[in-house]
């Protein structure tokens, strides 16, 4: 009797076509961030003398690249498949809904308990309030600090959303997929310009070894801090972009997957933690990109099959964070205090995705909204 060679799924199918825990892993990241910022907002500078709790921001620096490497294989699927109005417009609605909400939350919840534990010298008033939200409202020019607080507490620099800053870069890089997917000469041409973007989103770290941080700032006219989150996160969601247009091709077996999947992680995780000692982190988007994406096809968990909640930890873990220290929590230590946080984060992420995310993603699936021709179905 003849055998047929089993049939292995591509990392294409594995992702789109079956069931994964991508989710769960978004999960996981969200996670490490709350291990990255919890010391530093609960400790301050004396982080620094604690040898094992200063290495903690490795967690949110590793989380992030692989957020945007993930992304971008997953983004880029989205906008294949998309109009560029109907693109476009799920681009919005998944990003600033549910993060227009953290903003009022911390408006309301943190700027008043803020005021009322003695840690916002100005006081609570409307024209800030309004302020904050305006500053906020569309990622480009974010403001930290409310009402002149959080003020008195260890993270000195009043901030109610350092997660955020993040978010500005994610989006341009949705923007930066328009033209290469909508654009018809490079549309036909993918397999050319996937690679071109990833290889210019790597030119930016080049130049700034050859020239100097000094002289590219002042020929973009960027801040070093923007130059530095550039040249590290692009390159990630090009990679996953990239990876993307080759997913058909990836075949994934047992054993060796999973093994792969595990090894490559490892590696993002490891060169993540050398920088700054070593700059081979800036070369292995790709590595990480297929290392944790393919371990998401590996794993079988079903917590996050269903739902998302990852984005939700991410902006609120911040505040939630700070509430928790006006309220009294800095004397708990930071253990503690990452248990607080994530238990907390983790029920107001449930009801952010479940009242207001995935309800502005099914918005955006209207064709009222996404200007998609609804599909006649025949009555037979």
């Amino acid at each position: 009797m003849a055998h047929t060679a089993p049939e292995y799924p591509s990392l294409y199918s594995a992702v789109f076509e079956r069931p994964n825990s991508l989710n769960f892993i978004r999960l996981v990241l969200a996670t490490f961030v709350i291990f990255s910022h919890t010391p530093y907002i609960v400790a301050g500078v004396k982080v620094d003398e604690n040898p094992l709790w200063k290495e903690f921001y490795v967690f949110g620096d590793f989380a992030v690249n692989a957020f945007f490497a993930i992304s971008g294989f997953l983004i880029a699927h989205s906008a294949y498949r998309s109009s560029a109005g109907s693109y476009l417009v799920k681009r919005i609605l998944r990003i600033f809904p549910g993060y227009w909400v953290s903003i009022l939350f911390v408006i309301f919840i943190g700027g008043t308990l803020s005021v009322l534990t003695g840690h916002a010298p100005m006081g609570w008033d409307i024209p800030n309030a309004i302020l904050y939200f305006r500053n906020n409202w569309d990622l480009s020019q974010l403001q930290y600090g409310l009402f002149n607080g959080p003020a008195d507490v260890p993270f000195t620099s009043p901030s109610w959303n350092g997660s955020a800053w993040t978010l500005e870069y994610e989006f341009f890089c949705y923007l930066l997929l328009l033209p290469i997917f909508y654009l018809p000469f490079i549309r036909r041409h993918l397999k050319v310009f996937i690679p071109l973007a990833y290889l210019v989103s790597l030119s930016y770290y080049v130049l700034i070894q050859v020239l100097g941080y000094d002289w590219m700032t002042w020929a973009l006219g960027l801040d070093p801090r923007n130059l530095k989150a550039s040249a590290r996160l692009y390159p990630f969601f090009f990679a996953g972009a990239l990876l993307y247009l080759v997913s058909h091709r990836i075949t994934l077996r047992p054993v060796i997957t999973p093994l792969l999947a595990t090894i490559c992680t490892l590696a993002g995780f490891y060169f993540t933690w050398l920088v700054p000692h070593a700059n081979i982190m800036q070369w292995t988007q790709i590595v990480l990109a297929f290392g944790i994406i393919a371990l998401g096809t590996c794993l079988n968990v079903p917590l996050g099959q269903t739902n998302d909640i990852s984005y939700g930890v991410y902006i609120y873990a911040w505040p939630v964070q700070q509430i928790l220290v006006l309220l009294g929590s800095v004397s708990l230590g930071i253990s503690v205090n990452i248990i607080l946080d994530a238990i907390i984060t983790f029920g107001l992420a449930w009801l952010s995705w479940t009242f207001v995310e995935k309800r502005a993603m099914a918005l955006g699936r209207n064709p009222l909204v996404s200007g998609k021709k609804p599909t006649v179905q025949s009555a037979t």
